[in-house]
């Protein structure tokens, strides 16, 4: 009897098995939900519907993109969450979403896990500079100008959310450089420019994807971009760094992510896709306009990126008291 049971057992796992790869190798069988984390016409929002399109076509299948704004992705973190670890739904995250909010959230993304048990990254995309943005008629002509009216007055800044990337950069610039900036978090980039035209806020922290329709027009200046080189968009926007504002270096990125528990055999298939995507010629010059660094990584690639930012945020979010 024994044995009978454990040959019953054997077959089972062995049908299970089965059709769990009957189940990828027909993936995608329905439309993918791919859930951005911002409002709509936003940087994020901007780069995920170039990486849907393409992967809508790589694909032979429907994409659709879902914006769950607010509480700095993990609204539409617990979204995918909630939906089977099947393929079907996957998260267009960041940095900011998937590090900073795993610092800083007094809240945790599904119950007793972290960030790390919860999803599996796939591939990410792209290296995100942020930019420091005013409005064109501002009298801060440059950061310097910017900085002598934040030590002469505090200063407001919007970013696309408590806890973001931008809003610990924010931070960090504040530190550096011994100003003091009030910080307004947004449910995205598109309502901190809307509030940066009408004035209700002095500048925005944001990423040049965000900006870089409102520089090519005239109506936002940029004053300095993060990472260690200039923006091949906006080859005339220093650097911090170059400024001589420290610990500014870092930059943000972009990535797709599934639920824990994905079947491996999609994560590889997906995972194939996004590297083609990230590899176009097309995808790179789309990039780049955005102000983006295109990257194309495999997953093991992308855990290690995730893993070395989560390292590198920890400190500055604690010492900045970031929470939310």
């Amino acid at each position: 009897m024994p044995q009978r049971r454990q040959a019953l057992a054997t077959l089972a796992a062995l049908a299970a098995a089965g059709c769990s790869m009957a189940r990828a190798a027909a993936w995608p069988e329905r439309p993918i939900n791919l859930v951005v984390p911002f409002a709509a016409g936003g940087g994020t929002d901007t780069v995920a519907r170039l990486i849907g399109q393409k992967l809508q076509a790589a694909l032979g299948g429907t994409v659709v993109i879902d914006n769950r704004p607010g509480a700095n992705g993990l609204i539409a973190a617990r979204a995918v969450l909630q939906a089977p670890a099947d393929g079907h739904t996957l998260m267009f995250g960041s940095n900011s979403t998937h590090v900073i909010a795993a610092l800083a959230s007094k809240q945790s993304v599904a119950p007793g896990k972290t960030m790390q048990e919860a999803f599996t990254i796939v591939s990410v995309m792209a290296n995100a500079p942020l930019v420091l943005a005013v409005r064109a008629d501002s009298p801060a002509h440059d950061l310097r100008g910017f900085l002598q009216r934040a030590r002469a007055n505090k200063l407001s800044y919007g970013s696309f959310g408590a806890g973001s990337s931008a809003h610990v950069m924010g931070e960090v610039l504040a530190e550096s450089a011994g100003i003091d900036l009030l910080h307004v978090p947004y449910k995205g980039s598109a309502p901190a420019l809307t509030d940066l035209m009408g004035g209700q806020v002095d500048a925005v922290f944001l990423t040049v994807a965000a900006v870089e329709a409102m520089v090519t027009a005239g109506s936002v200046r940029p004053l300095a971009v993060t990472g260690l080189r200039r923006v091949r968009s906006l080859p005339a926007v220093p650097t911090f760094e170059e400024l001589g504002v420290r610990d500014m270096g870092n930059a943000g990125w972009f990535a797709v992510f599934a639920p824990a528990g994905t079947p491996a055999s999609v994560v590889s298939t997906l995972a194939t896709a996004l590297q083609a995507i990230a590899a176009d010629a097309d995808v790179q010059a789309r990039m780049v306009a955005l102000g983006l660094e295109p990257v194309v990584s495999t997953p093991a690639q992308a855990m290690d990126t995730w893993r070395r930012s989560l390292a590198a945020a920890a400190p500055i979010v604690k010492k900045a008291n970031i929470v939310f």
